[in-house]
C-alpha cells in the first residue's frame, strides 16, 4: 500500500515538473525571439510581448531591493515544500485535489526558476479590451490560478454538499 501510494505521489510530482518544464520552454522562446517591451498581436484582444517581473503577482512591490528578492525567494520555496506536502497528505485518489496541488508546484516552480536565474520573472501574454490591458502573465501564473481555482471549487463543493 505504501509503494503504491508513493507511485501516485509521484505521478502526480511528475506533472508538476512537465508543467514546469512547458513554462521554461515557453519563457525561454519568448526570451530568444523578443526584446524587453516588444509586443506582437495574436488574436484580436491578445497580444505577445515578452516583460520582466521583479515583483509578486501583478507586477506589485517590483521596487524591493535585493536583500528582499532573497527573502521572497525562501518564501517561494517554503510554500512549494508547504503545497508537495498537502499533495502527500491529501487523498490521492481525490483527482481534483492533487491535480491542482500539481499545477499550483509546477506553476511555482517555473516562476522560481525564471526568480532565481533572472532575478524576475518573465511574462509573455498581454490580454486587452480596447486600451485596457490586464498585467501580463505567462503559462506558470495560468497554472498557479487554475489550480488555485480547482482547489477552491473542491473544497466548496465538497464542503457545502452542493
Amino acid at each position: 500500500m505504501y509503494i503504491q501510494y508513493n507511485c501516485k505521489i509521484f505521478k502526480w510530482l511528475c506533472l508538476s515538473l512537465i508543467l514546469m518544464f512547458l513554462d521554461i520552454y515557453t519563457k525561454s522562446f519568448i526570451r530568444a525571439h523578443f526584446f524587453i517591451g516588444e509586443i506582437f498581436p495574436i488574436l484580436p484582444g491578445v497580444n505577445l510581448c515578452c516583460v520582466l517581473n521583479s515583483g509578486i503577482a501583478f507586477g506589485l512591490l517590483s521596487n524591493i531591493i535585493c536583500v528582499y528578492q532573497k527573502i521572497y525567494i525562501a518564501l517561494i520555496i517554503l510554500v512549494i515544500i508547504m503545497v508537495v506536502f498537502f499533495l502527500y497528505g491529501s487523498n490521492c485518489f481525490c483527482k481534483t485535489y492533487s491535480f491542482s496541488y500539481s499545477m499550483m508546484i509546477g506553476g511555482a516552480l517555473g516562476n522560481l526558476y525564471d526568480r532565481i536565474l533572472y532575478g524576475a520573472v518573465i511574462d509573455f501574454i498581454d490580454i486587452y479590451v480596447a486600451n485596457w490591458h490586464w498585467p501580463a502573465f505567462n503559462i506558470a501564473d495560468v497554472t498557479i490560478f487554475f489550480g488555485f481555482f480547482l482547489l477552491i471549487k473542491e473544497h466548496f463543493f465538497n464542503f457545502y454538499n452542493i
